[in-house]
């Protein structure tokens, strides 16, 4: 798994929303010391990590691929240029779907599964 964005892990889950529509979230986490365009602007972000997420089949969804960057404080979510976030039952959906991504990939990012990962209240 050697590309340009240096992806050390993926994982892909079949998800279920509220409303019954089912799809895909495809997840990716790539190396941040790279020298790529991402990498820098994670590192400026001062990001523990940072990584790739699509979708496939899902409403309220981004069209294109958008990039995760994981701070100590948090995560933030960039969309490509004239897509919008993802709607809020997909963020639920895409929330509980990064736990179990960092958990899945503790070998390789050990520190991702060890942040604190609050959902907002009421999520």
């Amino acid at each position: 798994m050697n590309d340009e964005l240096g992806r050390l892990a993926t994982r892909e889950y079949d998800v279920t929303l509220p409303d019954g529509t089912q799809g895909r979230l495809a997840f990716a986490l790539c190396d941040i010391a790279r020298d790529n365009a991402l990498a820098q602007h994670a590192r400026r972000r001062q990001a523990v990590a940072f990584g790739l997420l699509s979708f496939e089949g899902l409403p309220d969804a981004p069209r294109n691929t958008l990039l995760w960057v994981r701070t100590k404080d948090g995560m933030e979510m960039t969309t490509a240029d004239g897509d919008d976030q993802p709607g809020g039952e997909l963020q639920r959906v895409v929330a509980r779907h990064f736990i179990v991504f960092f958990d899945e990939i503790k070998d390789v990012a050990p520190e991702l599964a060890l942040l604190p990962f609050h959902l907002k209240d009421g999520d």
